[in-house]
């Protein structure tokens, strides 16, 4: 197998292992902005959804496409050379992208594994708790912004339309904001369960 041959496996992987997790994230941040309206409802959507993304093998195989997605883009990255800003943008979005999943999907995993429920107060707690909330603030304000700014690079890159790539960056950071303040209740904050307070004040202090 030539390296031409394997580079072009490589981006196909990509692209549909990136597809895959769009699917998905669309519907979780969707989730997330439920959040506006209270913990209440966040959880009632997150139920619905999970009938079908906590299925073994739906859920299977969005770890995968989370693992295979990390492992491509950090080939990809160093066999191929980016020169412009959307190029650029596309690369650092991604690699943030690459330790958010990892970080995230381990963070998630673990605290099933200690048996608690990673719904709406499992990653409300970080948020809303001193002072893990200045690490969790800027981790998802940037994993949110992230996103779109990954999906209006390639937009770009693909489109070269710079009024809808602009668009799609915006609504992105828009959306972080509001997904904040909907899990801090405006940043006012909201009460967690004691569980959650444990996990959080055990992982990083409070």
């Amino acid at each position: 197998m030539t390296k031409s041959t394997i580079s072009a496996y490589t981006k196909a992987g990509h692209y549909w292992s990136g597809v895959t997790l769009a699917v998905f994230i669309g519907f979780h941040l969707f989730n997330q902005l439920v959040s506006l309206v209270g913990g209440n409802a966040h959880i009632m959507v997150m139920q619905a959804f999970r009938s079908v993304y906590r299925h073994p093998v739906v859920e299977t195989m969005l770890l995968a496409a989370v693992a295979f997605q990390v492992m491509t883009g950090f080939l990809l990255i160093f066999t191929r050379k980016r020169s412009s800003l959307a190029e650029k943008i596309q690369v650092y979005s991604g690699l943030y992208l690459s330790f958010f999943l990892l970080f995230h999907v381990g963070a998630v995993l673990y605290g099933r594994s200690l048996g608690l429920d990673t719904n709406f107060y499992f990653a409300a707690a970080g948020l809303n708790i001193y002072p893990a909330t200045f690490f969790f603030v800027p981790y998802y304000f940037l994993a949110v912004s992230a996103i779109s700014l990954h999906v209006a690079a390639i937009h770009y890159i693909k489109t070269g339309s710079l009024r809808w790539s602009r668009a799609i960056a915006v609504t992105g950071v828009l959306a972080a904001v509001l997904i904040i303040s909907g899990f801090t209740n405006g940043f006012r904050w909201r009460p967690m369960p004691p569980a959650n307070k444990q996990f959080i004040r055990q992982s990083f202090g409070g």
